[in-house]
């Protein structure tokens, strides 16, 4: 029963570290927000549902346990530990690969610049990667089929369409450079997609 414990605090603490990265990187390393900003509808879309898996999970499994594991199901609580650490690492180095071009909302400006190196050499969106692992990882690290649920139903269509808008205007915005950065990378994984 400890070991359920462990899983529930990896859980909420990939969550807390999530937040503190979040903040760090958002407040000292951003100069993205004189741009121009599209689509904020997808911004808010993905705030909704993350804070509505990790919320949900988070009273799901601390106060009403309506949808928690009804096994310990260890194994599946050790893969949503793992998707944290991985999320949380690949989404660290995205967005130091990314720097200052770094912005919460899909926007363009004058200084913007086409990012394509360390890990953009490979993935278009890892820092999304990133967010998907963690949406998934903490309530499945946490033991809430509920959080789960919003994870993969809200969560991860949500970050997909976002990655959709952001190819459309990086597109207008670098033409034929980004179209053939496009060609040669992946949008989410490597191999697949």
């Amino acid at each position: 029963m400890q070991l359920v414990k462990i899983f529930e605090y990896i859980g909420m603490g990939g969550f807390i570290i999530w937040a503190l990265m979040e903040r760090t990187f958002t407040f000292t390393r951003q100069w993205q927000d004189q741009g121009e900003k599209q689509v904020r509808i997808s911004y808010w879309l993905i705030n909704l549902a993350w804070y509505g898996a990790i919320f949900f999970a988070i009273l799901d499994v601390w106060t009403s346990q309506i949808t928690t594991f009804a096994k310990l199901l260890l194994p599946l609580r050790a893969l949503g530990a793992s998707l944290i650490i991985a999320g949380l690492l690949i989404r660290f180095i995205a967005r130091r690969d990314l720097g200052k071009q770094y912005s919460v909302h899909v926007e363009t400006s004058a200084d913007h610049q086409l990012v394509t190196h360390g890990i953009y050499q490979t993935i278009r969106h890892p820092a999304y990667l990133g967010l998907i692992g963690l949406f998934l990882g903490i309530p499945t690290s946490m033991g809430s089929w509920g959080g789960m649920a919003i994870a993969a139903l809200a969560g991860i269509p949500v970050v997909l369409y976002r990655t959709i808008i952001e190819e459309r205007y990086l597109s207008e915005w670098f033409g034929t450079s980004y179209q053939d950065y496009k060609n040669n990378t992946w949008r989410i994984l490597p191999r697949i997609w």
